[in-house]
């Protein structure tokens, strides 16, 4: 099976360090096309990326081996924006 060539430069970009959140997958390979290679809907993607809680194991080893990276690398890029989003909402209840 042949892939979108979307998917090597987003695997190129997370290698190098330029994509840390899964938020930013989505600059390089539109919500879309994954939604689609997931059978999936765009709009789904949109929920999962903004409560990232919803995303499920399934969802990620599936997103890993379309960009051709470990299922690890994914659920870490999940994780520091889980973590990211989560202590910016405990800063902003503090003040």
């Amino acid at each position: 099976m042949q892939t979108d060539y979307r998917y090597e430069i987003v695997k190129t970009m997370i290698e190098a360090g330029k994509i840390t959140e899964f938020s930013q997958i989505f600059l390089y390979a539109p919500k879309s096309l994954i939604a689609a290679d997931l059978n999936s809907s765009p709009r789904h993607l949109t929920r999962v990326g903004d409560q990232l809680d919803k995303l499920e194991i399934g969802e990620i080893a599936a997103i890993s081996k379309l960009i051709g990276v470990k299922m690890e690398v994914i659920y870490a890029i999940v994780e520091k924006q889980f973590l990211s989003k989560r202590i910016d909402a405990n800063k902003k209840r503090k003040t």
